[in-house]
């Protein structure tokens, strides 16, 4: 039998039926986890037949990185406005505290599908690809705001790499241990400190 040509949805009901197919992946991943759901599942849950789910995917895989790609789109629109305007010195401790509440909301917000995808991105190199990708971008917006705020270009992406190395073990370690808040917020303290000596202008 031959396969079916993969579609690329040009009308706005064509779209929304695949995001359709895509939020199902996504609640069926998170809840059961990816290699115990099938795509006939996810066609129930999309309220479309199967034959509509392979019309725009390859197969599972394909839908599972469409599902991964919609998560960290959202995750990056969360992340956006603190890179709107140029950073100061004066604003660097108070967005890096930000920062680090937003990473820790990331991981929380959708505990289910942050542990499933984050599994699947050890053994599945384009899931880890990803997440590289939006790390590496994450990281890109931070650098020219920093830079119109007056900060030093010397090493700045190798520093940027640093802090954020900092800031996301800070928030797995509040995951993996958590800490009552008044010992958490000490410790991000110490953390945003550490990164604002990093990142001075001066160094």
């Amino acid at each position: 039998m031959a396969k079916q040509e993969i579609r690329q949805p040009q009308q706005k009901r064509a779209v929304q039926k695949k995001h359709q197919i895509i939020l199902a992946g996504y609640q069926l991943f998170s809840e059961k986890g990816y290699h115990s759901t099938n795509t006939a599942e996810i066609a129930r849950a999309a309220h479309v037949s199967t034959g509509i789910v392979y019309s725009y995917f390859k197969d599972k895989k394909a839908i599972l990185l469409d599902v991964v790609r919609f998560y960290l789109d959202g995750l990056s629109a969360q992340f956006a406005p603190l890179f709107a305007s140029p950073i100061t010195p004066q604003a660097l401790p108070g967005l890096l505290s930000q920062l680090i509440d937003l990473l820790l909301a990331s991981h929380t917000m959708a505990p289910k599908a942050h542990d499933e995808f984050l599994a699947l991105s050890l053994l599945e190199p384009d899931v880890r690809a990803l997440f590289d990708a939006f790390e590496q971008a994450l990281l890109r917006q931070l650098q020219g705001p920093l830079r119109t705020g007056g900060f030093s270009e010397h090493l700045l992406a190798e520093k940027i790499e640093i802090v954020y190395g900092l800031i996301e073990q800070v928030c797995h370690e509040q995951l993996r241990h958590p800490r009552p808040p008044k010992e958490f917020e000490a410790i991000k303290a110490l953390a945003v400190q550490a990164a604002v000596v990093l990142l001075h202008p001066a160094v």
